[in-house]
């Protein structure tokens, strides 16, 4: 009894810590993504002279070679999962985009969501519970308190 007791003890301090390291592993490999993604959007754009219109063939299937980050195949025109997280890519006018990185599933895969724009500055906003409130809000930063987004 008393070792079923210890065991369960430590599988109740032990899970909790392993799901928040997959969640803080989902959020830095999305962190490290869009600044890659970024990254390839800026050599684009030094290229042609303009942000693609559509990523997918324009970064990847039409160039030679691509300006994407490798492995990454995210239909981005269209939400695509990587990771753990669903990457959106909009070309808003030739010199300037969007590009926003949402947990798949909130809380599991990662706590918060990402947006960066042509400016280069990454906002976050936590997600609570299965839902992510709107990164985009200016104010919003990397270094934003937890609940800061509204």
């Amino acid at each position: 009894m008393i070792v079923v007791a210890i065991i369960a003890l430590l599988a109740a301090i032990a899970i909790p810590n392993v799901l928040r390291g997959r969640t803080t592993a989902g959020e830095s490999s999305a962190v490290g993504t869009v600044h890659s993604l970024v990254a390839g959007l800026e050599m684009f754009r030094a290229v042609n002279n303009e942000y693609p219109d559509d990523w997918v063939v324009d970064m990847y299937t039409d160039a030679e070679p691509d300006y994407g980050p490798t492995g990454f195949d995210g239909d981005a025109t269209g939400p695509g999962t990587v990771q753990g997280y669903t990457y959106t890519y909009t070309q808003v006018t030739a010199q300037t985009y969007t590009l926003t990185a949402t947990p798949a599933n909130p809380g599991t895969t990662g706590s918060r969501a990402f947006f960066v724009d042509a400016s280069g500055r990454v906002r976050h906003c936590r997600c609570e519970g299965t839902t992510c409130t709107d990164a985009t809000v200016a104010a919003v930063t990397i270094e934003a308190a937890p609940g800061a987004c509204a």
